[in-house]
Formats: structure tokens, C-alpha cells, sequence
């Protein structure tokens, strides 16, 4: 015959079985009970930075989408100002540059029949005549 579980003969050792097995289940319990509140709590955590970070993403996002448009009208402003019918424009107009095709010629001088006047002296020094080196000595 095979015997089963023995039960303790006497009530206190009833007693202390009951208890030792209570304080085992309740100590497993509250082990339990942490590590699931534990686990929950680092789930919403995680949740939360994820959020976060998302909300950042956006923020960056909108940022570089407005960054891109500056810069795509920048691009085209720059593209307008560096365009060769307005460069000639400015080049003519304010600079006074001509066209290579475009020639002006300057009207030419006859060095021989050429009269330049003589410039009038005035005496710095008075009413006196000029001193000698201030004339210019013509020669023939």
C-alpha cells in the first residue's frame, strides 16, 4: 500500500503549515504584482518617448520643408540675376559697356591742323608780372 501525504498531527503544526504557505503565495504574488507593474510602467515610458520624439520629427520636418523653400526661391533669384539679357542690361545701362558687334568710334583728331589753346595763367603771387619759370617758352 502506498501511502499518500502525511497531515501534521497536532494544530500547531497545522497552523505553521498554513502560514508558511500563505507567506510563500503572498511573497510570490507581490514578486508578481511588481514585475507586471514594473513592465507596465516601462511600456508607457516607452510610449511616451516615442511620442516625443515623434512630435520632434514633425517639428523638424515642417522646419526643413520651409528651409527648402527658402532656399528653392533664393535659387531662382539667383538664377534671374545671373541671366546674360540682364547682365548686358546693367552693363550697358550703368556702366556704359557696349555690345562687340556695337562699335562707336571716337571722332578723330588731326594732330596738324589742330588748334589747342593756351591755357590763361593767372599770377598767384599779385599784380606782378608771372616769374620766368611759370612761362611756357614756345618754340617754333
Amino acid at each position: 500500500m502506498t501511502k499518500g501525504p502525511t497531515l501534521p498531527s497536532s494544530a500547531l503544526t497545522v497552523r505553521s503549515f498554513l502560514l508558511r504557505s500563505r507567506t510563500g503565495d503572498l511573497s510570490f504574488a507581490a514578486v508578481a504584482f511588481t514585475v507586471v507593474f514594473g513592465s507596465l510602467l516601462g511600456i508607457v515610458a516607452l510610449q511616451t518617448m516615442i511620442v516625443q520624439n515623434r512630435v520632434e520629427l514633425d517639428r523638424v520636418s515642417s522646419q526643413l520643408d520651409e528651409e527648402l523653400e527658402i532656399n528653392r526661391r533664393l535659387r531662382l533669384e539667383v538664377i534671374e540675376l545671373e541671366s546674360p539679357d540682364r547682365v548686358l542690361e546693367l552693363a550697358s545701362d550703368r556702366l556704359g559697356m557696349i555690345r562687340p558687334d556695337e562699335r562707336r568710334y571716337l571722332p578723330g583728331i588731326d594732330p596738324v591742323n589742330q588748334v589747342v589753346a593756351q591755357p590763361q595763367l593767372a599770377n598767384p603771387f599779385g599784380p606782378r608780372e608771372l616769374p620766368d619759370f611759370l612761362i611756357e617758352i614756345e618754340t617754333p
